[in-house]
């Protein structure tokens, strides 16, 4: 009965697709099933009678610790890494897991009984899959875009090193974080309306935010991403960004060339307008009027030829101060023009301007009343503080009626010095003040007795006042008249 129970054991073990065989204490097969045939390939017969040796069989690096094993086993021990590998007849590796379980007889253990798993495939599958796990995290830690991984709160669960270095934090000063902590004020809430969207959509594409790194720099940073989702819910999302603060500087430069080039563009159209047009005037009058007197000195009586003298002469300063102003410009867009910053005596520019227009004053019946409560010095450069005060007291006498007066001021308190000149002429309108020092506007009216103009006086005097450290304002109301401050720097210490 007992054999029968034994014959119908073995005959069952031969019906399992694994390894089926036994060992006695001195490692010999006692028994195998006909799965180790269509496994490895060998008959049981090969392998029962010791045909074919160990050393065949399993692997050089396995004989040993297989042997090592089984002992342990045998005296009742726990044994661990119980996959080998072995030989199959056509010289095929494989990888088979052992179990094992004790034969006893009367109470002690006589042999093992052990089923080998054919785990072949699924060790390559393994190896295969550390491969390209250990690939994909030589790609985390090496590929140069910051990336980051943040939960449904926007808390950031991950970064890979290129997010830590661009951004100058360690991994344990990142995760745990809100996202939003590492954003400009402006950025914070556009990412928090956007990072709804982007949980909604699953993705996001060029999202622009302003980061801040632990120098307290801005990172101008172009984000793209997607949401990772388990069994349809939100899980986390993976983004990438790139660091675009170069191109965003770029454009902005390129912004800015763009509008230097439609100034320098405007300021090249305002001199061609100057020399073709405003140029010509005042040397029409001249050839005109120098004509009818050398063809008409003897016809003409002596208040005839000091009319047209007059004129002449006033084209004639028209024309040099038109000349002068185009060529100071010229210089200061070229950077020719020198720039030599001294203590200067603003009182006397004053006076030696006053002079110098003085007899254009009179032929319009205009006062001009210097008013100094001190000596006023300034730390500027004295020749351009010279063409401002020119052009301003200039200016006032063209649009002040006649009769009209002119006051120059100064004063300097412990901050500053202020120069003003006032006429109670015309005035000019709000809309226009804006249009005066913008030189693409060509914003020029004719004065009180048609005087020409061009405007470029006073866009140089703004030039001017600001490569002195200064600023110029004007306050005006038409029909009431005009003031014209500008502010100079006081003298340096030393200057004193």
């Amino acid at each position: 009965m007992q054999e029968d129970q034994d014959f119908n054991q073995y005959e069952f073990l031969d019906l399992l697709p694994e390894i089926v065989f036994e060992i006695d204490k001195e490692l010999k097969i006692k028994f195998v099933n006909k799965s180790c045939e269509k496994i490895i390939g060998y008959k049981k017969s090969e392998l029962l009678n010791k045909t074919i040796n160990l050393e065949r069989i399993i692997h050089k690096s396995d004989l040993e610790r297989i042997r090592k094993n089984a002992k342990a086993t045998f005296e009742g021990q726990k044994t661990s890494r119980n996959s080998y590998k072995i030989y199959t007849k056509d010289k095929e590796e494989l990888t088979l897991e052992l179990y094992y379980s004790h034969i006893t007889k009367n109470g002690k253990v006589t042999g093992l009984r052990c089923i080998a798993i054919d785990i072949t495939d699924k060790e390559k599958a393994h190896a295969e899959l550390s491969s390209q796990e250990q690939h994909f995290r030589q790609i985390y830690k090496n590929v140069p875009l910051p990336y980051q991984s943040l939960d449904e709160e926007g808390v950031i669960v991950d970064i890979n090193p290129a997010w830590g270095k661009i951004m100058g934090y360690s991994r344990e000063d990142i995760i745990g974080e809100k996202f939003e902590s590492f954003l400009s004020e402006d950025s914070k809430k556009k990412f928090k309306e956007s990072y709804k969207i982007f949980k909604e959509k699953g993705e996001v594409s060029d999202q622009q935010l302003d980061l801040i790194n632990q120098n307290q720099s801005i990172i101008n940073a172009n984000f793209h991403g997607r949401v990772e989702y388990a069994n349809n819910k939100f899980l986390r999302t993976h983004c990438i960004f790139s660091d675009i603060t170069v191109q965003r500087e770029a454009e902005q430069t390129l912004i800015e060339s763009e509008q230097r080039l439609r100034e320098l563009n405007a300021t090249k159209d305002k001199f061609f307008s100057i020399i073709a047009h405003d140029l010509k005037n005042p040397f029409n009058d001249l050839m005109g009027f120098t004509q009818l007197l050398a063809l008409n000195i003897k016809k003409y009586d002596l208040q005839k030829i000091e009319k047209f003298t007059k004129i002449i002469h006033q084209s004639s300063k028209l024309a040099y101060n038109l000349l002068e102003n185009l060529l100071d410009w010229s210089r200061s867009q070229t950077g020719i023009l020198n720039f030599e910053p001294e203590k200067i005596l603003i009182n006397k520019l004053i006076e030696e301007n006053i002079d110098l227009l003085d007899s254009t004053a009179k032929n319009k019946n205009i006062k001009i009343y210097p008013e100094f409560d001190t000596i006023t010095y300034a730390f500027a450069d004295k020749n351009m503080v010279r063409t401002i005060i020119r052009n301003l007291i200039s200016n006032a006498i063209k649009y002040t009626n006649q009769g009209g007066y002119i006051n120059i001021n100064s004063y300097c308190d412990n901050k500053k010095c202020e120069i003003s000149v006032t006429d109670n002429g015309i005035g000019i309108s709000k809309e226009n003040i804006n249009k005066i020092f913008k030189i693409d506007e060509s914003y020029s009216t004719v004065g009180t007795e048609r005087e020409k103009g061009t405007g470029l006086g006073l866009i140089l005097c703004k030039e001017f006042v600001g490569k002195n450290g200064g600023k110029l304002w004007i306050k005006s109301e038409p029909n009431k008249g005009s003031t014209f401050s500008f502010t100079l720097p006081l003298p340096k210490v030393n200057y004193l």
